[in-house]
């Protein structure tokens, strides 16, 4: 199984690169009806700054938008990056779950509680976990490209 492996010797290096993995996340999932695909941020993270690169990119002709502060309801979201331990409540799983809104973090535990895809270090270089059961009960599909890069929990 072939995994990412990129080192990371400074913290906004790895935030630049969690920023680009959301995009190619994009790329990546199939959900139940494509259009315009809006990734937000809830929680406090330095991925924040590196977010506004994404603004007015194409996924196969779909607008990428992305929302710094979290919109009032979160069908507005087709990813939402959690970035902060306190945002971690069941509510989130589950409203995520039937919105389909890929849900991907960085809190350790993220994927065991409930997450979709969580970013992990692991001997300095950027790891993805993917909780495959999590993802089926969203009615979304990922691509076996990212499957393949990803240790895979159920």
């Amino acid at each position: 199984m072939s995994e990412p492996a990129f080192a990371l010797d400074n913290p906004s290096r790895e935030f630049q690169l969690k920023s680009a993995y959301l995009f190619h996340f994009a790329e990546l999932t199939q959900w139940p009806a494509m259009g315009p695909i809006t990734i937000c941020l809830r929680g406090d993270s330095p991925i924040r700054h590196f977010l506004p690169a994404l603004e007015g990119q194409k996924i196969e002709g779909n607008i990428v938008h992305v929302l710094l502060e979290p919109p009032a309801t979160l069908e507005a979201c087709n990813i939402l990056f959690v970035g902060d331990i306190d945002e971690l409540k069941p509510r989130l799983f589950e409203q995520a779950r039937a919105a389909h809104i890929l849900l991907v973090g960085d809190v350790d535990g993220f994927a065991a509680q409930g997450g979709m895809v969580q970013f992990t270090l692991r001997d300095n270089k950027l790891k993805l976990v993917v909780n495959l059961g999590s993802v089926k009960s969203a009615d979304l599909k990922l691509s076996s490209k990212l499957l393949r890069m990803a240790e895979i929990i159920e």
